[in-house]
């Protein structure tokens, strides 16, 4: 049976050697409510879109050998959009975006992700890797109360710095880290995360509006 929308495919990474001279990171990821550790700079940036995505249902880190033209490549994440999944390998050369599926007996599709293309985020990504640590460590302390209540303000209160002021007394980080996880539900949206930094004058308004 193929897997449905609730269901993941791979849910870990497969055991692979750490390539040699590589750094080591390590993040838990929210949408996984697992650890996961990554080996290169770029497969972090891809790591933190796939996360800001809400279209992005699941998604895996290294997990399965894509077998073409006689050798393996080791795939840098599934990933999984509706009812759609992919197989992500990033490239430092440009290649066609479309290389191929995963195995023959499957319909994962395989594409390059060319660095350039990350680039082109680059500010988005930057302003999430600054948003994905309040998700790792305050997210279980957000009632879904505060959360609601958050989500109604958003409308009166169109700035971070806003309703972190209109919250009060309410903790300013459990406040924030409320605003970032209606962004990452796609329950609101900040326009201005693809070009400014992150700060309280970022507007919000609800994705319904």
């Amino acid at each position: 049976m193929a897997p449905g929308i609730s269901h993941s495919r791979f849910t870990h990474p497969i055991d692979s050697e750490r390539p040699k001279g590589a750094s080591r990171f390590e993040f838990l990821a929210p949408k996984l409510k697992r650890r996961v550790t990554l080996f290169d700079p770029f497969h972090v940036r891809l790591w933190a879109l796939l996360e800001s995505n809400p279209r992005v249902l699941r998604y895996c880190e290294r997990p399965a050998y894509w077998h073409h033209d006689n050798r393996r490549q080791l795939a840098d994440f599934w990933v999984k959009i509706g009812r759609r999944e992919v197989c992500w390998i990033v490239t430092p050369t440009p290649q066609p975006a479309r290389a191929g599926g995963l195995s023959a007996d499957d319909d994962i599709g395989v594409r390059y992700v060319h660095v350039q293309d990350l680039a082109a985020h680059g500010v988005w990504i930057e302003n999430w890797l600054r948003i994905l640590p309040y998700l790792a460590s305050n997210e279980r302390f957000v009632s879904e109360r505060l959360l609601l209540d958050v989500e109604q303000a958003v409308s009166s209160a169109p700035t971070l710095g806003q309703l972190e002021r209109d919250f009060q007394p309410h903790d300013t980080v459990l406040v924030r880290t409320a605003v970032f996880m209606l962004l990452h539900k796609g329950r609101i949206k900040a326009k201005a995360l693809r070009d400014r930094p992150l700060g309280p004058a970022m507007g919000l308004r609800r994705a319904s509006t």
